[in-house]
């Protein structure tokens, strides 16, 4: 369930800012709670609201939910006039979320960044703050005859104490905040680098089994055509064994029918004793043909075996 809010928020930046304005504002009423009483001043106290208004910060995308935390943070119990407390918030609010978003967002968040963060809070505090809640607490509800000098002396006295711990407060947070933001952004360039490699991991695999495929394929073609080859030196060598043998064998037949009569036409029996030699020549080569072919047939059919054993 909180996945799916946050997957809702992350694709609604507008609603996910109402609902951080809605939570630090409710944040900032509990810390409101806290109080410190500023001596001398009757009805007049610090709080410690300010630390998640400042936090707040950090997560809003854009100035208009910074009124409308300005205004929950109006529920906080406080005696200044609520006037004076939402315009005092919402001009350093809106000081300190420009300077953030156009300025610390830019830079690397080391000890610059840091001391950036604790300037701002200064300015927050100093300039906006303070001389906010007695101008215009002033105006409104003119109580003291103190000129604004001492009257800003004694309030940043009370203040002091709220402002060091919300600096300091802000900037760890700060600090922690950008240290999550980048494992963030790590993990999930991890998880892109791992789900790429998955990808090509699995590309290079189904490359393999393609391969694979047409290998066995290759094989049976070529194993198919060995068979074929096989079978017509077989053919050849049943008519060479047979076909052929026949009619020089009939020849030779002749030749010894013609030494057995013995003419003596010397003609003859030269043509003859020629004719014998041409036969024993041929059959000599038919012999080594046939011998050729038999270890040829041999040697295909022991590496189709090794083939299709494998």
């Amino acid at each position: 369930m909180i996945e799916s809010a946050r997957e809702i928020l992350g694709q609604r930046p507008n609603l996910a800012d109402f609902v951080n304005a809605l939570f630090f504002g409710l944040l900032s009423i509990l810390f409101g709670y806290v109080k410190i009483n500023v001596p001398g001043f009757e009805g007049i106290s610090a709080d410690f609201r300010e630390i998640p208004l400042l936090i707040s910060i950090f997560y809003l995308r854009s100035l208009w939910p910074v009124i409308v935390m300005c205004g929950v943070t109006l529920l906080t119990p406080s005696s200044v006039h609520i006037v004076t407390v939402f315009f005092m918030h919402l001009a350093g609010l809106v000081f300190v979320w420009t300077t953030y978003n156009k300025l610390l967002t830019k830079i690397s968040l080391d000890w610059r960044g840091a001391l950036l963060w604790i300037v701002n809070c200064t300015v927050y505090y100093l300039v906006f703050i303070i001389p906010l809640l007695i101008l215009i607490g002033q105006w409104l509800e003119p109580q003291y005859e103190l000129e604004f000098i001492e009257y800003y002396v004694r309030v940043f006295g009370l203040v002091k104490y709220e402002f060091v711990v919300t600096t300091l407060v802000t900037t760890m947070y700060l600090i922690q905040f950008d240290v999550r933001n980048k494992l963030i952004k790590h993990e999930r360039t991890l998880e892109t680098q791992v789900e790429d490699r998955t990808n090509k991991l699995a590309t290079a695999n189904h490359q393999l089994k393609m391969m694979n495929e047409n290998l066995d394929e290759m094989v049976i073609k070529r194993s198919q055509k060995i068979k074929e080859q096989l079978n017509t030196m077989e053919k050849y060598v049943n008519m060479n064994s047979h076909q052929l043998r026949v009619p020089l064998s009939n020849i030779l037949g002749l030749v010894n029918l013609l030494k057995e009569k013995k003419r003596a036409d010397t003609e003859l029996s030269s043509l003859v004793e020629n004719l014998d030699g041409e036969a024993q020549a041929l059959d000599g080569i038919i012999k080594e043909m046939n011998t050729l072919l038999e270890n040829e047939m041999k040697f295909h059919s022991n590496g189709d075996e090794i083939e299709a054993s494998h």
